[in-house]
């Protein structure tokens, strides 16, 4: 397989992998445009382009009446053939001169040039499987949509979750540890979560800062705007012990309900939405503030770089040796490979092993969550980050990660799975990767 560079052409960049299918399990042709597509689909589709200087990525373009991607469709090869798998993406911006490529089980191609130049068009003719590849139709490309990379991070056991996005970072406050029901006093418990918030606000440096109280449904609309406003003043005032107003000058807000994360439909969504968030612009050399505290206890299987862990998927799926690559700092990101090998005698499927429920960490619905690798997560102490996600709709993440791990992995095969994080304090030298009770690998080096 070999990778761009990447054409610009008019509006439009093109991407072109040339792809050799070397053997097929049945011993004659396969569907390779299958193993690069999106789910419920056997096109090219898949495929991501990351510009991690801008913080975006950029999604295969579809044509004007949002009917198809404008990429290779269905394409059967035979054994020992090569054929181009391509890709259109509209609308990128001009100055964009270099990108990473990311394909489903094949990793991140990094620092791709992007080149004014002729797309390259497939062979012609019939291939060995009796099939014709068109080229691509440049003449219907709608924008490729592009999002902002976002981070979600949380301090285990201690009540502090982050949202961190292209422009803005929000520090959520679980006002269950902070205060006692319908009070406004700080608990014994609350100096724990607002000195992990000021050493995260410390770490990204002075600045205009908005404090924000926010309640359930519970009791009545006036009740709970009074109630979030007075929580967002004392959480203020503990900040201002530690962050003087000269430098990280606070703007006190109450939103009461009107402003729910879920809906109030659960104890548990209650609680989500019981909350009081730090908001402040994101300071480009901001990565957050290292954790001392020891890593948290874990059920699942451990092991150290470079060897990774070995464990036993469940309901008899096979067995798998996690091996961790090089983690490598992208500008405000971090990139670890991890490879999946097959050690066992019989096929392997990862399948659900490294997802999340079909409840996010986001408290987002996602039925597919639970299916690709968006569970595993950068452990620095106590804080757990987990991997870079987008926005697709209002309320509706994606993780830049393999979103769809079902595909059987023979025995001795192995497949390549690519994580992005946030990049961990300077000075780091080593990090931890974790499913939650699963599996933990400690040691890996940065590079």
């Amino acid at each position: 397989m070999s990778v761009g560079p990447l054409i610009r052409s008019g509006g439009t960049v093109v991407l072109t992998v040339q792809t050799t299918l070397e053997q097929a399990g049945n011993g004659g042709a396969a569907v390779v445009s299958r193993h690069f597509s999106s789910i419920l689909s056997t096109s090219f589709d898949a495929a991501r382009l990351i510009d991690e200087a801008g913080r975006r990525v950029y999604l295969v373009s579809r044509n004007t009446a949002d009917d198809g991607c404008v990429c290779t469709g269905l394409l059967r090869v035979e054994a020992g053939e090569t054929r181009p798998l391509q890709a259109a993406f509209g609308g990128l911006p001009a100055g964009l001169q270099r990108v990473s490529v990311m394909l489903p089980h094949a990793g991140v191609f990094t620092d791709v040039p992007i080149l004014d130049g002729a797309v390259p068009e497939p062979p012609t003719g019939v291939n060995a499987a009796g099939r014709v590849q068109k080229a691509l139709d440049l003449s219907d490309v709608a924008a490729s949509y592009g999002a902002g990379l976002e981070a979600y991070t949380e301090r285990v056991g201690v009540g502090v979750r982050t949202r961190r996005g292209a422009d803005q970072v929000d520090i959520s406050l679980d006002t269950d540890v902070l205060f006692r029901l319908d009070s406004a006093k700080l608990t014994s418990r609350a100096s724990k979560t607002i000195g992990a918030a000021v050493a995260d606000l410390k770490a990204a440096g002075p600045g205009p800062l908005t404090v924000t109280g926010h309640t359930d449904s519970t009791g009545t609309t006036a009740h709970n705007q009074t109630l979030s406003e007075q929580r967002a003043r004392v959480v203020s005032e503990a900040l201002t012990t530690q962050l003087p107003d000269g430098q990280w000058p606070k703007t006190v807000a109450a939103k009461g309900e009107s402003q729910p994360t879920v809906p109030n439909d659960s104890d548990a969504n209650r609680a989500l939405n019981r909350r009081v968030t730090i908001t402040f612009k994101e300071r480009r050399n901001n990565t957050g503030a290292g954790s001392t505290a020891p890593l948290p206890k874990t059920k699942g299987e451990e092991g150290k770089a470079p060897d990774g862990v070995e464990v036993s998927l469940p309901l008899n799926r096979g067995t798998i040796r996690f091996v961790p690559g090089a983690a490598t700092v992208r500008g405000p990101f971090l990139l670890v490979n991890l490879t999946a090998r097959n050690t066992g005698e019989g096929k392997a499927t990862i399948l659900d092993f490294l997802g999340q429920g079909v409840f996010t960490v986001r408290s987002e619905f996602d039925p597919f969550a639970r299916y690709g690798a968006a569970g595993v997560r950068l452990l620095q102490g106590d804080t757990a980050s987990y991997g870079l996600d987008y926005e697709l709709e209002p309320g509706d993440h994606r993780c830049l990660c393999d979103r769809l791990l079902n595909q059987a992995i023979p025995p001795g095969s192995e497949r390549l799975l690519s994580l992005w994080f946030p990049a961990p304090p300077a000075g780091e030298k080593v990090i931890t990767i974790d499913v939650a009770d699963r599996l933990r690998i400690t040691d890996i080096p940065i590079s």
